[in-house]
């Protein structure tokens, strides 16, 4: 007997479709297929088994698989595009290896690039429909106006209806799979637990009491730096220069603009803030292997700035952490690429509804909201375009310096 099931979201959280395709099997539904578009899984009625499933993102269609998972246990049950099914009948405890989850992430990263332009759309035409509407409001003759009136009225009210449905469902979709990606790549190393030691170049920790006593004798001192991912560079300066000052970075923010100095020795520090689209133990593992230490963090999916801090002995070489200049090249035009992608099309649009009020001014005057807007528009259209520009002087910066 063949029976089937519908899960609409199942890819949102593989790690939960996984439990639940192991708890099949316990009842004796074997996985025989997979519909993509319908989101049907069908079984077949068969003998009950424990089974540990592991769904994998390969972009290479039907491909084997390795030597190694075979040798473990890992059989490939099927193939639905580039979604792959493997199932071990092995306990869990026995299981030496793993498919790897790298397929995943990069296709749910992907996914959530899409829905974040989305919302950021949505939220910008719902900034338009209320402009839009202040205008209509302020030219009316008769001082109502009312789009839902009329014939056609249903159209606005259908569109303004779906658009929140589908604002949700994005605002869903972007929480579900930042979860689901966190899980996937593991714990990150957390700051204050590098093999037992701490992010700072501090060999130990204080206490919070201790913490407290210093910044109120004001030997622990507070400095903000907002905005520095636009130009890491600067950043980096800025900390070797504090450190030869004899200020000793001690530990950074969560949001990463807080950076906290221990009065201490002068001593010769190098460090690189590096952003990275896939921030997993490997990577912090490679690093660490030599001789750098993680500082911070950033907890966003969109963009992973890692921290990195060494200390070298005067008179001798300067550790680089990328020591090929094609590499930090490309490093710096990712940057400069990713923050132009964020802003410089809302900062393109902002620019278009500034003319557009501007010609609306010529038929009337603008009253005091619409002025408000214009304002609060100009604004963003300064930080943006400064955010975008900054990034490309770094990478320009940087191009000259290794010319």
């Amino acid at each position: 007997m063949i029976i089937k099931i519908f899960r609409p979201l199942w890819s949102y959280d593989v790690q939960k479709t996984e439990e639940w395709l192991a708890s099949m099997a316990q009842k004796g539904y074997e996985l025989i297929r997979i519909n993509r578009l319908t989101r049907y899984f069908y079984f077949q009625q068969g003998e009950p088994k424990a089974a540990n499933y592991r769904i994998v993102f390969d972009k290479v269609p039907n491909q084997s698989l390795s030597k190694g998972l075979l040798n473990f246990g890992w059989t490939k049950v099927l193939q639905s595009g580039k979604w792959v099914v493997t199932m071990n009948r092995l306990p869990l405890e026995q299981i030496r290896a793993l498919p790897d989850r790298e397929g995943i992430v990069k296709h749910n990263k992907k996914i959530m690039y899409v829905f974040m332009g989305i919302l950021i759309y949505l939220m910008v035409a719902l900034l338009n429909v209320i402009l839009i509407s202040t205008i209509a409001l302020s030219i009316s003759k008769s001082g109502h106006f009312n789009v839902f009136n009329g014939p056609f009225g249903f159209i606005p009210a259908t569109a303004l209806g779906l658009s929140i449905i589908l604002c949700i469902f994005t605002v869903y979709s972007l929480i579900t799979l930042n979860k689901t990606n966190q899980r996937l790549t593991g714990e990150f190393i957390q700051p204050n637990k590098q093999n037992g030691q701490g992010t700072s170049p501090l060999k130990d920790r204080l206490s919070k009491n201790e913490e407290k006593r210093l910044k109120s004798s004001g030997q622990l001192v507070l400095k903000w730096k907002i905005g520095w991912m636009y130009s890491p560079d600067r950043l980096e300066e800025w900390l070797e220069g504090m450190e030869e000052k004899g200020y000793n970075l001690y530990s950074v923010g969560k949001t990463g603009t807080a950076f906290y100095f221990k009065k201490g020795k002068p001593r010769k520090m190098c460090y690189c803030a590096d952003l990275q689209n896939t921030a997993d133990t490997n990577y912090f593992n490679i690093h660490m292997d030599s001789g750098w230490i993680c500082l911070y963090h950033s907890s966003s999916w969109s963009q992973k700035w890692v921290l990195w801090g060494q200390e070298y002995v005067a008179g001798k070489a300067k550790p680089q952490i990328y020591s090929d200049k094609l590499n930090q090249l490309k490093l710096a035009r990712r940057i400069a690429l990713t923050y132009s992608a964020m802003f410089l099309p809302l900062t393109i649009l902002y620019m278009y509804i500034i003319g557009l009020n501007v010609r609306l001014s010529t038929y009337s005057n603008l009253d005091r909201l619409q002025i408000i807007n214009m304002i609060l528009y100009a604004i963003l259209i300064l930080m943006f375009g400064s955010y975008v520009s900054r990034t490309w002087l770094y990478y320009n910066r940087l191009r000259k310096h290794h010319q």
